[in-house]
């Protein structure tokens, strides 16, 4: 017996001029989730998928808003009001037109925090009645409640050639994920910042650097053609709403020039994690402890491409 196939067509694809569906086959779709707001499209679809894969790292209350399938502002606190408004304050520009993922309940005073400013769409777990009273006073703004969604083992992609399968990374990431090289160890504090940067960068497209401070993101760096460059353009974008001087250095691929650690040294960066593989690790690891540097080697590569 064949099985059924439910095709849902699309406003359009990635472009007005692309038409586009979504072929579904469980009993629910992401439509069925939605509860308020204007029809969700193909891209919005990819940015859903991107921000709810990097929602599941993160335990303690955490705001993730999704830009184009990356994070552009990501941080954890005490509480979801808190987490959302410093996710918001680590790129308000990038934000602007974005998608917020929420991990906790949507309160109506974070409800009132969130409509002052313009979103596409708020995916959370729940929502306080309340709160989808003040957020639908934005008629186009969309509003999914989607339950915490479950680890698949395997992840695929259609390409030209055929479709790509491969098991997904479910490496925890925790104290266990990473080496000391050099030899100053990192405070509790920065070893917790430095996971939370490992996290976020695994959901970010290589090359992917992360900058962050009490868990939040200050500069993110992503989707250039060398490291070097993805460090300049987080440190830009950290420079431009931050004063800070110390923060820790999370990337998903190493560095393969002592250049990027002598960068972020001068920038008050001492504590830094990289995967290893490459021909100078010795150098990059000689000069991190010349320069009083904690340097950690990851576990495993998080390249996303």
């Amino acid at each position: 017996m064949k099985t059924k196939i439910n095709k849902i067509k699309l406003r359009y694809g990635e472009n007005p001029n692309q038409s586009a569906y979504l072929v579904n086959n469980v009993k629910k779709s992401i439509f069925s989730y939605q509860i308020s707001g204007k029809k969700i499209s193909y891209n919005n679809l990819i940015d859903v998928d991107s921000g709810l894969r990097c929602l599941e790292e993160f335990k303690e209350p955490t705001s993730i808003i999704i830009k184009h399938t990356n994070p552009c502002g990501v941080a954890s606190s005490k509480n979801i009001e808190s987490a959302f408004v410093k996710s918001f304050q680590s790129d308000p520009k990038s934000a602007f037109g974005g998608i917020i993922f929420l991990n906790r309940k949507v309160s109506y005073r974070l409800a009132k925090i969130i409509i002052k400013s313009f979103f596409e769409m708020v995916v959370a777990s729940s929502f306080e009645e309340d709160a989808i009273k003040i957020l639908k006073k934005k008629r186009n703004l969309i509003l999914l409640k989607i339950p915490s969604s479950k680890n698949k083992i395997i992840e695929y992609k259609s390409t030209i050639f055929g479709d790509l399968y491969q098991t997904k990374d479910l490496t925890p990431i925790n104290k266990k994920f990473l080496k000391l090289v050099s030899k100053k160890a990192g405070s509790t504090k920065s070893i917790s910042d430095l996971l939370f940067s490992l996290k976020v960068a695994k959901h970010l497209k290589s090359n992917a650097v992360v900058l962050s401070r009490n868990k939040q993101t200050l500069g993110l760096g992503h989707g250039q053609t060398n490291r070097i460059d993805a460090l300049n353009f987080a440190i830009r974008n950290m420079n431009k709403y931050f004063k800070k001087k110390f923060f820790v250095c999370a990337s998903d691929g190493f560095f393969p020039f002592t250049d990027s650690i002598k960068l972020l040294k001068k920038k008050g960066c001492n504590v830094v994690a990289q995967p290893s593989g490459s021909i100078n690790d010795k150098k990059i690891i000689s000069f991190s402890i010349k320069k009083n540097i904690s340097l950690y080697f990851i576990k495993n590569r998080l390249f996303k491409h």
